[in-house]
């Protein structure tokens, strides 16, 4: 079989769902001798690899697809690319953040308790000194991808670079919610109660009215960002595509508790959305509607499901990378 015909395969197994299986013939096809098929294959890879526990094997796989783009010429990958780097480097920031605030737990709930071990404080330091250079990074990603896409007008390309910065804006948001909030014993009790969330009377209780208008200002930017992505498929007859970005703006909506607009949303994906080809899609907003219908009163602990509240020792052994 042809180069070209195992990565039609591969798309074809992503597309039903079936990651594992087309993650061999990816990696094969990876370091093939032909840059455009390795290059088709790293972006491949990019969405059947776990994004929530393989971050660093994501990051070696963006860097060398932007080279390879870069040297090809292929300057709408290349822009997608950048803003994709960006989003991994906000997920890693994120698995940063959880590591420092576990690190500065004691002290935060009791006044009087600072950092156990000296060992515990430097690298507290260590891991605040890296947050600050990975956020920059991302954000300067993100410039560079806004100004080079401002020389393409087509409404795929306009479209794909904005749902991605749609999801840079959102984990922003998320991190954000972490990096921003005023903990305590009290107030991280009250904060955690469900109707306390449901009427997003939190962000008054763990946020001052500084922190609370960032935060607005964060997800304001991210709806406007998968707003426009849905906008630019629709102009260019991309139903399909339009249908991920309206489901994008459900689960947006969802996080908030706005259930109203997420399943106006959710409406919309599903009249958009491709019976043959976007299997994957349908399966998330049937999965979405339950959630919506439950009122999110029982959303899944990502955190302990992947094993990230264990110690770094004892968590689930991820390969980086199948073998042949």
């Amino acid at each position: 079989m042809s180069e070209t015909n195992e990565l039609r395969e591969a798309e074809g197994l992503i597309a039903q769902g079936m990651e594992a299986k087309a993650q061999p013939i990816l990696w094969r096809l990876f370091e093939s001798k032909n840059s455009e098929i390795a290059l088709q294959a790293g972006l491949f890879l990019l969405a059947a690899l776990d994004h929530v526990t393989q971050g660093e094997l994501l990051l070696q796989i963006t860097d060398r697809c932007i080279a390879t783009a870069s040297a090809l010429g292929r300057k709408d990958i290349y822009v997608f690319l950048l803003v994709q780097k960006a989003k991994f480097l906000l997920r890693e920031l994120s698995d940063l953040l959880y590591r420092r605030q576990c690190l500065k737990l004691a002290a935060n709930v009791f006044e009087w308790i600072d950092f156990s071990l000296r060992e515990d404080e430097a690298e507290y330091r260590a891991i605040t000194g890296k947050m600050k250079g990975l956020n920059q990074e991302s954000a300067d990603l993100v410039t560079r991808a806004l100004g080079e896409a401002k020389s393409n007008p087509d409404h795929y390309f306009q479209g794909k670079v904005s749902m991605e910065l749609g999801e840079v804006g959102f984990s922003r948001y998320m991190l954000d919610l972490g990096l921003l909030m005023e903990g305590g014993p009290w107030k991280s009790k009250i904060h955690n109660i469900y109707f306390v969330r449901r009427w997003n009377l939190d962000k008054f209780i763990s946020y001052d009215r500084k922190a609370r208008q960032m935060l607005r200002e964060s997800f304001r930017n991210a709806l406007l960002f998968q707003k426009r992505a849905m906008e630019e498929f629709i102009a260019g007859g991309h139903r399909s595509e339009a249908g991920h970005a309206a489901y994008a703006l459900a689960l947006h909506h969802t996080f908030i508790f706005r259930f109203s607009k997420a399943n106006r949303y959710l409406k919309l994906a599903t009249t958009m959305a491709n019976p043959q080809r976007d299997v994957n899609l349908l399966s998330r907003i049937a999965k979405l509607g339950k959630m919506l219908k439950d009122g999110c009163r029982h959303p899944r602990n990502w955190v302990e499901e992947m094993g990230l509240d264990l110690p770094r020792a004892l968590r689930p052994r991820v390969p980086t990378r199948p073998r042949p």
